[in-house]
């Protein structure tokens, strides 16, 4: 598991991407809530950012469309460190 923020995790299987909020579960173990499911790591990345920037826009921690741009920015440079190497 891949943490892409404190609250988002990206999985994988042998078919698709799997991103969403890790919630332990006795005797379950790890589950994912929210689940959204890609067949590229490029789309699994890129709805990241955009739930990210929504989240943002609707809770008014963003409140200017520069906001947003720079917001986006942000996460792309912070999702690319961490890839550093994966073709994507």
């Amino acid at each position: 598991m891949i943490y892409l923020t404190d609250e988002i995790a990206l999985t994988a299987d042998s078919m698709q991407y799997t991103v969403g909020k890790p919630v332990e579960r006795p005797g379950k173990g790890v589950e994912m809530r929210d689940a959204k499911y890609y067949l590229k790591l490029g789309a699994a990345l890129q709805s990241v950012v955009s739930d990210l920037v929504r989240a943002g826009v609707a809770d008014n921690r963003i409140t200017e469309l520069r906001q947003i741009v720079a917001e986006q920015t942000r996460l792309e440079q912070e999702f690319s460190e961490k890839l550093k190497g994966v073709y994507v």
